[in-house]
């Protein structure tokens, strides 16, 4: 499954947590022969090098817990979107920032526009919808052709808002497909 597609979050997160559960099993057998059986102390290296990469791991889930997927309604709504199966919709993209970063479960890159739905919760980090405008506006700001930010916090807005991006015109299809590849670059 590749980046952009639904579910792609979820599958992301069961892998980093099987690799999570497998370097632990590591980490605790080479425990287990080092300390019963002393003679064999080779087996100390497993643990020494297996901690960097299960820290990594649990970093990567960590990051990761927070994302909140779109339900089955929310999804099936989506559906009714002339454009719903056109490479314009991403699904489970993420902003990679330096307070943390910032999950959305579906956007419309599309005809130089980007509309993002987020289903989040507003707090000390994100106050509102112009703070996340501002989050994306800052992520894209090294790019030459700057597209208009649109955010939504409910499925029928976005869906509505989306309904009105037209097709994409000629000058712009190259430039959509950067931006979404420049998205999945800042996340996860």
């Amino acid at each position: 499954m590749e980046k952009g597609q639904h579910g792609y979050m979820n599958r992301h997160k069961r892998n980093v947590l099987i690799s999570i559960i497998v370097l632990g099993l590591f980490v605790i057998a080479g425990v287990f022969f080092t300390v019963f059986d002393t003679r064999k102390s080779i087996f100390i290296v497993i643990p020494i090098l297996v901690a960097l990469p299960l820290a990594k791991q649990l970093v990567a889930y960590i990051m990761c817990a927070g994302f909140r997927e779109l339900s089955d309604e929310e999804y099936s709504k989506l559906k009714k979107l002339s454009y719903f199966e056109d490479p314009s919709v991403v699904y489970d993209v993420s902003v990679s920032r330096y307070e943390g970063i910032v999950y959305f479960p579906v956007a419309v890159i599309r005809d130089g526009r980007m509309l993002f739905y987020y289903n989040g919760d507003f707090g000390k980090k994100i106050k509102d919808e112009a703070s996340l405008k501002k989050i994306i506006t800052e992520a894209f700001a090294d790019q030459k052709k700057q597209y208009v930010v649109i955010v939504a916090t409910d499925i029928d807005s976005f869906i509505s808002k989306a309904g009105k991006i037209k097709a994409p015109a000629e000058e712009f299809i190259g430039a959509d497909e950067r931006m979404r590849e420049r998205l999945f670059e800042l996340g996860i």
